[in-house]
């Protein structure tokens, strides 16, 4: 796709159809009246621009709707890199509550006993959690409950920074990707044209 010029006019009022259809199918999905979902892209509303600061608005605008598409209709969030994700998620667990034992991680977060107990001994050795019997012993062993201190907290909001995750791909977000890469393309186009002007 190399430039955009009047010989391809032709296509534009079809795109304008394609993206009006497009937003009423966002408003659809997301369950919002379509007036505010048009308020993030009012200029996708009119036809195509004819000048060329306007058409590149104009596409900007459609490469961020098929951007915001392609978020909505992702899956899941997955870990990008392996690192301190099991810490990040026991860490979080506790800021969501007060306290919790080792069986009640076990559960929650899906992780066997063993690995819950070693984790939450070694981020009681690291200060970021503390730890006080439940009260009386079970079999010969001690119940722990384990609590988020302000170290724990600190790393926490550090972890949440720094824990890179990605969204994984479905088949509606494969295909508004290929939608953005293409407004992408047009936009680039766009500007190497004005720029040799």
């Amino acid at each position: 796709m190399s430039g955009i010029d009047n010989s391809k006019s032709w296509r534009e009022p079809a795109l304008s159809q394609l993206i009006f259809a497009i937003l009423l199918k966002h408003a659809k999905e997301t369950r919002r009246p379509l007036s505010e979902i048009v308020e993030n892209y009012p200029i996708l509303l009119g036809p195509v621009p004819t000048d060329l600061r306007g058409k590149i608005r104009y596409f900007e605008s459609a490469e961020r709707l098929f951007g915001d598409l392609v978020t909505f209709h992702s899956g899941p969030s997955v870990f990008e890199s392996k690192g301190n994700q099991r810490k990040l998620l026991i860490l979080r667990y506790f800021s969501e509550r007060d306290s919790a034992t080792t069986l009640n991680v076990s559960s929650n977060l899906s992780m066997s006993l063993t690995n819950a107990s070693e984790r939450l001994r070694r981020y009681y050795e690291q200060s970021l959690l503390t730890r006080r019997p439940l009260g009386r012993r079970r079999r010969g062993r001690q119940t722990m409950v384990y609590k988020l201190t302000k170290a724990g907290r600190r790393r926490l909001a550090f972890l949440e920074k720094t824990v890179k995750f990605k969204r994984t791909e479905t088949y509606e977000s494969k295909r508004y990707r290929i939608h953005q890469l293409i407004m992408k393309k047009i936009v680039t186009d766009l500007r190497q044209q004005l720029a040799s002007l």
